[in-house]
Formats: structure tokens, sequence, C-alpha cells
């Protein structure tokens, strides 16, 4: 045999070889994902609140109910206003036509928890389901299961007051001051997740964007753990008759940035951010009673699932990248050889 075919061999032993390795590591990612089962839903407002952003066409009221699979005659409907933002967290233009994000929204029993659901992921374009538990229950918010839905490109930010708007129509009552927080709460959390995001992305320069996109939405998951480790740390302490002062609460946010592997990765700008936020929790009557905690239980479980499948898709991913270079490694040798 040639020496030319021997090197010809060994580079079609590599590509099997290789091949059976990139398959039996993607099977092995893949049985990692697991699918939830839908839960039967208990209507405590007798129907579902559907609140559709303002700012719509009558004609895209009704893209959005088809996007939701809902008819008028199966929910109570109302619109969200530039008003109801100013009046729900005390800020804003109150320009109802930037309202366009809409709200499905089902009181559950007690006990069940906060459900998130995005119907038009591709149109809510920063805040993730998950992104939206943590400020929902700072703000008060507890037992339901909520959809969201868009019918153009938002960010996702003003999605809280449409369901803030759909407990008050059902004479639940929102608390201002814990409304503004959440909001604040998710605005700071994005621009955190986001500066992160990028950060992780300067690190890894070789990464594909598929892996980005998957790093990205487990730093968003990681940093909703931060924020509930902090709570339950803070509620710790106001159980003990004690209150933390600034470098207790800094400690506090650091050791949870550290523990949720994000040290390194979020600057000291937002840590401060984190600090100013956990003083309020703090400060804010209701955010860190047992109700919240227990909300706070339930949602921590959903994130911890959500960041195992994340993980799964992100050993698919990096396999994937591998795989190619492995590919652009062959036709690099071949090219050589021949």
């Amino acid at each position: 045999m040639s020496r030319k075919w021997q090197q010809w061999l060994g580079v079609a032993m590599l590509l099997v070889g290789g091949l059976f390795l990139w398959r039996t590591t993607t099977v092995q990612a893949d049985d990692t994902t697991t699918t939830s089962s839908s839960s039967v839903v208990n209507e405590r407002w007798g129907k579902p609140t559907f609140i559709y952003g303002g700012g719509l066409t009558q004609d895209q009221v009704q893209q959005t109910m088809q996007i939701m699979n809902i008819s008028s005659d199966q929910v109570t409907t109302e619109s969200v206003t530039g008003q109801d933002l100013v009046h729900y967290l005390g800020s804003g233009s109150g320009d109802t036509s930037v309202m366009i994000s809409s709200v499905l929204v089902t009181r559950e029993d007690s006990g069940h928890g906060i459900t998130v659901k995005i119907d038009t992921p591709s149109d809510i374009t920063q805040i993730t389901a998950d992104e939206y538990k943590n400020p929902l229950i700072t703000a008060g918010i507890k037992d339901a299961t909520i959809e969201v839905a868009s019918v153009k490109p938002v960010t996702g930010e003003s999605a809280l007051t449409g369901i803030y708007k759909a407990f008050d129509v059902n004479g639940e009552k929102v608390d201002p001051t814990r409304a503004a927080l959440g909001q604040q709460e998710l605005e700071t959390t994005n621009d955190v997740a986001q500066d992160a995001a990028q950060e992780n992305e300067q690190q890894n320069p070789n990464q594909s964007s598929s892996e980005n996109k998957s790093d990205t939405t487990k730093i968003k998951l990681q940093l909703a753990n931060v924020l509930t480790d902090i709570k339950q740390q803070l509620a710790d302490l106001k159980n003990e008759g004690k209150t933390a002062n600034t470098t207790q609460i800094t400690t506090i946010v650091n050791n949870s940035i550290k523990d949720n592997h994000l040290e390194g990765k979020i600057s000291q700008t937002n840590i401060t951010k984190i600090v100013n936020l956990a003083q309020k929790y703090q400060s804010t009557s209701g955010v860190l009673d047992k109700s919240s905690m227990n909300q706070l239980d339930k949602a921590k479980s959903s994130i911890n699932s959500t960041l195992n499948k994340v993980g799964g898709v992100l050993q698919n991913a990096q396999n994937s990248s591998w795989w190619q270079r492995f590919v652009n490694w062959v036709k690099n040798l071949w090219n050589s050889i021949f």
C-alpha cells in the first residue's frame, strides 16, 4: 500500500471515530432533556383575564387573541394604557401607543406558585419566562398562570403593568410601592444579564452563536437564582429580628454571585445595583414575608429545572461546535495530503 493511501486510510478512521464520539456525546446530552406536562387550570376569577396593549389596533388585538388561542367569550378583557404604567410604576411618559405586549392571567389556588409562558418568544426580545417570576413575587403577585405575547418585537419590560392591572380589575389591589420595586428589579436584572452576557462573549471569542445564546439564557437563570438567594438570606435575618447593614448586604450579594458561578461576569457597577435592590427588599413591607418566600421556593425549583435543560442544550451546542472544528481539521489534512 502506498504511503498516500495509508495516510488516507488514517484520515478515514479518524473521521469514523470522530463521528461515533460526536453522536455518542450528543445522545447523552439529549437524554438529559425532560418534558413537563400541562396542569389543570383552576379559574379562581371565573374567567382568565386578557389585558391587551392599548397601542394595538383592533386587528392586532384579534391577532394576539388567536396567538393565545382564546375568544372574547372565554375571558375578561381590558386594555392597558400609558396612564396605567404611570399609576403602577410612578413614572413613564403615559404614552399608550408604546403599550404593545399583552398578557393572559389565570388566578390559581393557594400554593400553585407563579407559572409564566411566553407565547411569542421571537417578539419578546429580552425577557425570558423565568425572568418575570422574581419581580412578580417582589410585587406581591402570587399563585397565577401567566401568558405573555406581542405581535411585534418588544423588550417585554412593560408586561408587568398588564399583569398588575389583571389583578386590580379582579378586586385584588397591587401595592404600588412593591409594583414599582418589581419593575425596577426586572429592568435592573435585565441590564445586568445583558452586560454579563456580553462579558461572557468577550471571554469566549471562539464560541458559536448557538453557544452564546445558550450561555445568555444560562446567565439569566443564574442571576434569577442570585436574587432568590439574596431574598432568602435577608428573610432569614428578618425572622431572627435582625437587619443587615450595607456591608453585610454586599457580602451576601457577592457570595450569592460566586455560589451561582457568575463571579467575574458581573461588573462592580452592576454589583452595586444589585446591592441597592437588596436594600429595598429589606425596607419594603411584604417582600420578605413568609408568603413571598413560599412563592420563591416554587420559582427557584422551576428555574433550576430550566437550568438543567439549558445545560443539555449547551452541551449539544458545544458538541456541534466541536464536530465542526473536527471536520475543518480533516478537510485541511486532506488538502495537505492530496
